[in-house]
C-alpha cells in the first residue's frame, strides 16, 4: 500500500492566467503529476481557493463514476477554466472496501486507442485520504 498526501500549492499568477491555490496528489513522497509527464500547466482537481466539489472527491475514492470521455477519473485539470478540453491527467479508479488503486494514467483522449498509459498504480487508504481531506 502507498502512503498519500494532499500537498497544499499554489500555481503563481503569471502574465493572463490568475494564481491558483490547490491540494496536490503526492504519493511516497512524489506528486502523481509526475506519473503521466505531459508538460501542461495543470493543477488538481482539488482546488482549495473555492468551494470544495464534493462530487470529484466521490471520483477521485471510486464512489462515482468517471468524468472523462474513456470512463477515468480526472485528477489534473487546467487552472484557468478546468476543461478538459485544455489538457488534463485522468486515471482509472476502483475500489475494493477502503483500498482505493488508480492505474493507466494518462491524458484523456476521445479515441482510447490513441491514449498512452503510464504503468504505475498507486494503491491507498480511503480512510486516510479523508483524514488528510479534513486536515486542509
Amino acid at each position: 500500500m502507498n502512503r498519500l498526501r494532499l500537498v497544499p500549492m499554489v500555481r503563481e499568477r503569471r502574465k493572463y492566467q490568475r494564481a491558483r491555490e490547490y491540494l496536490d496528489f503526492e504519493v511516497d513522497g512524489a506528486s502523481v503529476r509526475g506519473l503521466a509527464d505531459t508538460g501542461l500547466d495543470l493543477i488538481s482537481v482539488l482546488a482549495t481557493d473555492r468551494p470544495r466539489d464534493p462530487l470529484r472527491v466521490a471520483r477521485v475514492l471510486g464512489e462515482a463514476p468517471g468524468d472523462a470521455p474513456d470512463g477515468r477519473v480526472l485528477l489534473y485539470v487546467c487552472p484557468e477554466c478546468e476543461d478538459i478540453e485544455c489538457g488534463a491527467i485522468a486515471a482509472k479508479v476502483s475500489r475494493r472496501g477502503d483500498l482505493i488503486t488508480w492505474r493507466d494514467f494518462g491524458v484523456p483522449e476521445e479515441d482510447e486507442a490513441a491514449n498512452e498509459f503510464a504503468e504505475h498504480a498507486v494503491t491507498f487508504s480511503a480512510r486516510e485520504f479523508r483524514r488528510e481531506l479534513a486536515s486542509r
